[in-house]
């Protein structure tokens, strides 16, 4: 069985940036881990914990099991890269055919770490061919005006994938914005269009490839 990992820095990331390819590989019998390490709420000074719904996402995109830590929100760049670095060693492996991480020139501070943290503790090593790629997080990836997404892998997508994509983001929905809003249902959906037209199919997520060893 393949192993995927997928680190993402608040729950709701995975899903904006790979939940169709999650719901396709899930369904292709991967067995696929998720790393979160926020409550992707706590910087508004609201009460709540985004990763408590994480059992239905879970459920929805077919995870084998997910972990979460208590990294402060929105607030990641006051914590020690190595201790991001640790807390990714003590929950995974170092046996994953496919990882996915959080873009490095993302507006968002948090998810810049994430993809720092992620490429230290994956960095090339004897033996150990993991694919890495970058997910692209609307409302984010997009916003930093200094940076460019140079996606160069599409994994295609079936009306099965995107529907369970757009399901799974209803149970973020206090996350979600009216359209024209980069992070609206609408916007998500035409994106995974716009990809998949790029590839000669009707729907596709888009990745940039950050390590592949053949």
């Amino acid at each position: 069985m393949k192993k995927v990992l997928v680190l993402a820095a608040h729950p709701d990331d995975e899903t904006l940036g790979c939940g169709g390819t999650i719901n396709r590989l899930s369904s292709e019998g991967y067995d696929i881990e998720l790393l979160t390490f926020t409550d992707g709420i706590s910087s508004r000074g609201c009460d709540g914990n985004r990763n408590e719904v994480l059992d239905l996402v879970q459920a929805n995109l077919g995870l084998s099991k997910y972990t979460y830590g208590d990294f402060p929100d929105n607030a990641m760049d006051s914590v020690p890269l190595l201790q991001l670095c640790k807390f990714i060693e003590k929950n995974t492996s170092d046996n994953y055919d496919i990882i996915f991480t959080h873009f490095i020139g993302d507006l968002n501070v948090d998810h810049r770490k994430v993809a720092a943290a992620t490429l230290t503790v994956f960095r090339p090593q004897q033996g150990k061919n993991h694919k890495i790629y970058s997910y692209y997080v609307p409302s984010s990836t997009d916003y930093n005006a200094f940076t460019n997404f140079n996606g160069d892998t599409y994994f295609k997508l079936s009306d099965s994938d995107v529907d369970m994509k757009t399901n799974t983001l209803r149970i973020y929905d206090d996350e979600m914005r009216t359209y024209p809003h980069s992070r609206s249902y609408e916007n998500i959906k035409n994106l995974m269009k716009v990809w998949g037209s790029e590839i000669g199919t009707k729907y596709a997520e888009k990745f940039k490839m950050i390590r592949c060893v053949i």
